[in-house]
């Protein structure tokens, strides 16, 4: 036998290379494409706002980062002419106090002068060291790392500013109105929500979450100080089992998304969301909308989100949490509306909304919807509307709470059967679109496929608001549509048409 290094190719090169650039050469201009769209930069999200984030503000509000970036512009903006360090004169007491009663010296020399580095090395580690020394910090290490992050924080929704820019590029928070006085549309489905929302759930009912329940719950809310202790022992309650854990995902920067205004601000980091399953929207579609879906590289995490959670510990800031709930809306409205509009020449706005995104402060639930509005002209962004749903005090007594807790788990649901049906409507698109067929006939099997699905929502909404119906709400148990088992015969693979068998064994 001959050793395989030994086998020679008359082009003179070695197999695995021949393979390789076979393979190369193979690729059609779909292929090339795709290995194009694979090696997409991922978005460069700054850690602190460039100075093009303020020149684009319409009113600059008076905060410490403002403050800053004015003093960082006032440093190295400086006029060196007049930045001369005045002679130092030794003059007697008497002149002194002449001055004094004149009003004091003449400052306009040394206004607007530039400190030594020495000096100003000396003044920032005495006001870091003071600094410290108020918060009880212990390293310098520390120190360092809670100002690193204190830093980041404001430059997102911890900062006035942040809600400023959100609406200069059309991101209207709840109860924002025009400069004329008007307000953006609400969306059409309100009253639907508002409906879906407030049906009762077995799993909640008297029996089944007795007043000890609410006990449990008010004391595990009352001993939560922090952020993580709400979200990991009074959110849980208010949750619910949830039998797809698959399908929600927590504190997680969307770093692998699309800016949503002009690349100036921090990335979404909501503390809960829900999606769905990477494996329930076709591989195609997943990477044509890949920073539009898809919030992170980890390819196990949900996709397409369009339920959130913002929660806050008692120190917490309400402002803070509902700037954090627009941003979240809004970048789940656009989500499911890239699903939606997938494969038609045009974005339809049917002014109705698709997402929830909630927020938990001091025993309170809040609840908005956010949609997307057309744009203002054919080369801007479309905007995005968030609507207060309704609001419930679940530590107020066992009644509310039970009303709070299901209307969450009942979004949860809803939102789940929207985001689903958008999945089912994009990989039927996709699965139709044959490569020679014409644009018109593709549009036209779509329409007629969305009357359909508007029937079949219609249908089920319907069932689910008569109880005297033969079929059985989803709400009826604690584990519902979300809870029960996932519809995935939408996406399960083709069966392959051509098989090979195995020989058979020759008997010895």
């Amino acid at each position: 036998m001959s050793p395989v290094r030994g086998r020679q190719h008359t082009d003179g090169t070695a197999p695995g290379r021949k393979r390789q650039f076979a393979s190369l050469c193979n690729q059609g201009p779909e292929e090339e494409r795709q290995t194009q769209r694979s090696k997409k930069k991922k978005p460069n999200h700054p850690d602190i706002p460039p100075p093009r984030f303020w020149d684009e503000l319409s009113s600059i509000p008076l905060t410490r980062k403002a403050l800053r970036e004015l003093n960082r512009r006032n440093i190295a903006g400086g006029r060196p002419s007049r930045h001369q360090e005045p002679e130092q004169t030794s003059r007697p007491a008497p002149t002194i106090e002449r001055f004094a009663r004149q009003g004091g010296p003449d400052l306009t020399d040394i206004r607007g002068c530039r400190l030594r580095d020495k000096t100003v090395t000396a003044m920032s580690s005495s006001q870091s060291s003071l600094g410290r020394r108020k918060r009880g910090s212990h390293s310098l290490s520390k120190s360092n790392a809670t100002h690193h992050t204190s830093s980041t924080r404001s430059t997102g929704p911890y900062d006035r500013a942040f809600q400023q820019h959100l609406i200069d590029h059309r991101i209207f928070p709840d109860g924002y109105e025009y400069p004329d006085g008007t307000s953006p549309p609400e969306p059409g489905n309100v009253d639907e929500i508002l409906q879906t929302i407030a049906q009762p759930r077995a799993s909640l009912s008297p029996s089944r979450f007795s007043t000890h329940d609410f006990r449990k719950f008010k004391r595990a809310d009352t001993h939560a100080f922090k952020e993580r202790d709400i979200t990991t022992t009074v959110i849980p309650i208010i949750e619910g089992s949830v039998s797809d854990r698959k399908c929600v995902a927590g504190d997680i920067p969307f770093t692998n998304l699309d800016h949503l205004t002009d690349g100036t601000i921090v990335p979404g980091n909501p503390d809960l969301y829900y999606g769905a399953r990477p494996e329930q929207l076709d591989r195609r579609i997943r990477r044509d909308l890949n920073g539009q879906i898809i919030p992170s590289t980890q390819c196990d995490l949900p996709i397409a989100p369009n339920f959130f959670l913002e929660a806050k510990g008692p120190d917490g800031t309400l402002s803070v949490a509902c700037r954090q709930s627009c941003y979240d809306g809004a970048l789940g409205a656009r989500g499911i509306h890239s699903l939606q509009s997938h494969g038609i020449t045009e974005p339809q706005y049917d002014n109705k909304a698709y997402t929830i995104s909630s927020i938990y402060h001091g025993g309170q639930l809040k609840m908005y919807s956010t949609h997307p509005i057309a744009p203002c002209d054919s080369e801007a962004k479309p905007g995005y509307v968030t609507t207060h749903v309704r609001s419930w005090a679940l530590a107020g007594d066992a009644d509310s709470f039970r009303q709070g807790a299901a209307a969450y788990r009942n979004a949860r649901d809803w939102t789940k059967q929207m985001r689903d049906e958008a999945i089912k409507l994009a990989n039927q698109r996709t699965f139709g679109n044959q490569p020679d067929s014409s644009r018109s006939g593709d549009l036209d099997s779509a329409t007629a496929r969305e009357a359909s699905r508007e029937g079949t929502i219609i249908t089920s909404q319907e069932t689910a608001l008569k109880p005297n119906s033969n079929v059985s709400p989803p709400w009826d148990s604690d584990t519902s549509a979300d809870e029960l088992s996932l519809d995935l015969t939408f996406w399960q693979p083709a069966k392959r048409t051509e098989f090979r068998s195995r020989p058979p064994r020759k008997k010895r």
